[in-house]
């Protein structure tokens, strides 16, 4: 076999790519810039444009608060205290669920269809479509055996001019004969109407009271041949090359000037998209060595034979999920939502939003390790527009001051209870974990500014608890609550899911107050403030082995009713958190292995190849029974990291590629959900190195066949950048940047083909570099 060893980036081919046209959604390729969204398929002479806005939402700002919350408060929490919890779920149903039950749910924005009128399917040659990776660039290219032209069509949503483009060419003058349309489901809008003699202008309302107004404007420019509108139909005809430039417009930002409509110049706008993009997507470098003709191989095929290509297509995610987060959160707009920015939908699984009881977090885990501070800004953005509502959530359910929220959140920071769904709605752990991400965010880019400008944020949160927690026995309790999505065994036999201080609320709780404290030293430090936060703390119950050696999920031991759940919430202490540690704390390490090892026991992982059922059944309220989907193998890769278990995350990741990623490298819950994409990329970075404790692991949990590689400006709490480079398992190079003159730092170096560690303390020269020389 032929293997890379000048391990550079620049060798490797960063293209999703194949020889047959995507039929269907779940095969299309998707483009984005944070505020437009495509994804491209169809026949090779006819392509659909699935498009999205991020700001498409169904209904405004709506206040669902029930108002019979903050009065049976102190009734459910007594109920639970007897052992009456099947009398405190039917409280909880009729006095704490919202009203209405749902918030605002994403939407698609429409299609743009693009059709060859002069030519035939059949016609079509050498096929080719592709995603490349390093220049945000999705194209189709084929031949007519009847005509012998070459045509290509380009599409990109460009990181400097937001706007959508399509560059359509022909290898022959004047073979272009085009019809171009859009649409919205067919009937979902409300016309289509021209803009003069080269345009259209489709738009409409999202529905509901205060939906989003949208339009969508698509104008064709051409230097030879003829641009013309009839009806709803953009002509083209007798051009040699055409470029789309398809704009999005709402007034969800500004009600009040959104349609208004800037120029563009799209004859330069490729170059400076790349450039705008690179800036972002350039930062890091990591590389399997693999063998080259993996590159050579298309990448549906490379899928189904993924154990021959582990090492490419590992490398080819990772950039794949670090590509689909800059596509999909940029500053001054939204957060990446369950599905990124890409739905094909009006009303979809799940409302296509913020599920923040793991996934919008685990969507910018990312973020530190792969040096992309801008994008996390939109979640920030999103918490401070949740303090609105979830002031007026905390005080009208809970009676409190500060402000919370529940489960979900929507495009409009919607904070009350989303569903009637028992297991998760009840739970207001999101925000004090939404706010750890503000600390995370400063530990690896040491931005003052971004504690300064969200504190307040912070401070609120904590008021909002400070007041929850409740006293019994000399601790102070959480409740109702739930442990996320799943439920136990009552001792008469019956199930409930809820409880009072659910494992994850407490270990959420400490890693909440240690990031108060240490922000609050970081301004300044407010005495009283700090002694609030260390009052509480010490007064939350702490994480316990249970009866079969578990960490225990609930405060009382009880039996899981689903043992192997997707959600294993008594180990965010291992990951994100790290109270489980396998130095520091290796009775509860001990404790999380077993944990593990009883949930895979009893689980399945759910196949693509059956998902249409599984999407049914999912929507009838069954398959939620013992079964791991996309980002809960994700999590389990950070489990195992931090375990040093690389093997057994490396089963993991094979396991994502060989159940859960469908054709188009999507991560299938099922339905899609980027969330497994963007855990894969945190989960690789954290088997590389580690940074949560006062020292750098390198290489703590690399898998034995990863034998040679390299990751490049990798970056770890404290600001620093690292460079490694390994083959055998064993260094060849590290560097690690970004310390003072003379500062020094201790790092663990791993061996994991010996089962070695050497500890060593490194010392930045005035260049303000270290390296390690073996």
């Amino acid at each position: 076999m032929m293997w890379h060893h000048l391990l550079s980036i620049e060798e490797v081919s960063m293209k999703i790519w194949y020889q047959r046209p995507a039929s269907q959604w779940n095969e299309a390729l998707p483009i984005g810039n944070g505020h437009i969204g495509g994804m491209i398929y169809g026949t090779p002479v006819r392509d659909c444009v699935q498009l999205n806005d991020e700001t498409i939402w169904y209904r405004g700002k709506t206040d669902r608060n029930n108002p019979d919350s903050f009065e049976n408060l102190s009734k459910i929490r007594k109920l639970i205290l007897e052992g009456k919890v099947e009398e405190a779920e039917e409280l909880v149903k009729l006095t704490m669920f919202a009203t209405p039950r749902d918030q605002s749910h994403y939407e698609l924005l429409g299609e743009l269809y693009i059709e060859h009128t002069n030519l035939e399917v059949e016609d079509v040659i050498d096929y080719r479509r592709e995603l490349d990776l390093d220049t945000a660039i999705s194209s189709v290219e084929f031949l007519s055996n009847k005509t012998g032209v070459r045509y290509n069509r380009q599409y990109f949503t460009s990181f400097s001019d937001n706007v959508l483009i399509c560059k359509i060419s022909s290898s022959k003058s004047k073979m272009l004969q085009l019809k171009i349309n859009l649409g919205r489901k067919k009937r979902f809008n409300d016309g289509v109407s021209k803009i003069g003699t080269s345009g259209i202008c489709m738009y409409g309302s999202a529905g509901g009271k205060n939906g989003t107004r949208f339009k969508v404007i698509c104008s064709a420019q051409t230097d030879e041949g003829t641009v013309s509108v009839l009806g709803e139909t953009l002509l083209v005809t007798d051009a040699t090359e055409v470029i789309l430039v398809l704009r999005s417009l709402s007034n969800y930002w500004d009600p009040d000037n959104w349609e208004e409509i800037e120029d563009l110049q799209p004859s330069v706008s490729i170059t400076r998209h790349i450039t705008s993009y690179q800036k972002q997507f350039k930062r890091i470098e990591f590389l399997l060595s693999y063998s080259k003709a993996s590159e050579i191989i298309p990448t549906d095929r490379l899928l189904v034979d993924y154990k021959n290509h582990e090492q490419y297509l590992t490398t080819l995610m990772f950039h794949y999920g670090r590509y689909l987060l800059i596509s999909s959160s940029q500053p001054g707009g939204l957060p990446s939502n369950l599905q990124g920015i890409w739905c094909d939908e009006i009303n979809p699984i799940w409302g296509s939003k913020y599920t923040i009881n793991i996934n919008t977090q685990m969507n910018y885990w990312m973020v530190g390790p792969c040096n992309m501070a801008e994008v996390e800004y939109p979640l920030f953005e999103m918490l401070a527009r949740m303090m609105e509502q979830g002031s007026e959530t905390a005080k009208k359910m809970y009676g409190l001051e500060g402000f919370t929220a529940h489960h979900n959140t929507d495009g409009f920071g919607d904070t009350a209870p989303q569903s009637h769904a028992i297991g998760a709605a009840i739970w207001v752990m999101t925000v004090p974990w939404l706010c750890t991400h503000i600390w995370e965010h400063y530990q690896y880019f040491r931005d003052i500014s971004i504690v300064e400008k969200y504190f307040n944020l912070v401070k609120e949160a904590f008021k909002f608890i400070e007041g929850y927690l409740f006293e019994v026995d000399g601790k102070l309790l959480t409740g109702p609550t739930v442990s996320p999505e799943n439920s136990y065994f009552l001792p008469n036999g019956k199930t409930a899911s809820i409880c009072l201080s659910s494992t994850i609320d407490n270990q959420i709780l400490r890693y909440f107050f240690d990031s108060c404290i240490k922000m609050n030293l970081l301004l300044g430090g407010e005495i009283d403030f700090e002694n609030r936060i260390k009052q509480l703390k010490h007064k939350l119950p702490l994480t316990k082995i249970g009866k079969y050696g578990q960490i225990q999920e609930w405060l009382e031991d009880y039996d899981e009713v689903e043992q192997g759940h997707r959600h294993i919430s008594p180990l965010f202490g291992l990951y994100p958190y790290d109270e489980i540690d396998i130095v520091k704390t290796p009775e509860l390490a001990n404790g999380a292995r077993i944990t593990i090892q009883r949930r895979l026991k009893n689980t399945s992982f759910l196949d693509c190849d059956n998902r249409e059922q599984v999407i049914t059944d999912w929507l009838d309220g069954g398959l939620h029974e013992n079964t791991q989907t996309g980002w809960s193998a994700a999590w389990l890769i950070h489990f195992f990291a931090r375990l040093q278990e690389g093997e057994e995350a490396r089963k993991m990741i094979l396991e994502l590629f060989r159940t859960a990623t469908l054709g188009n490298l999507f991560m299938d819950h099922p339905p899609f959900q980027i969330d497994g994409n963007l855990g894969l990329v945190s989960g690789i970075c954290e088997l590389l190195v580690q940074s949560h404790r006062e020292e750098i692991d390198i290489l703590p949990a690399l898998p034995l066949e990863w034998t040679t590689g390299i990751i490049k400006d990798i970056r770890v709490r404290g600001g620093y950048n690292l460079h490694i480079e390994w083959s055998n398992c064993k260094i060849d190079k590290l560097f690690i940047y970004g310390g003072c003159p003379g500062e020094e730092v201790k790092i663990n170096v791993y061996n994991r083909c010996l089962g070695s560690k050497e500890q060593i303390i490194l010392k930045f020269d005035s260049n303000g570099t270290a390296q390690f020389k073996q």
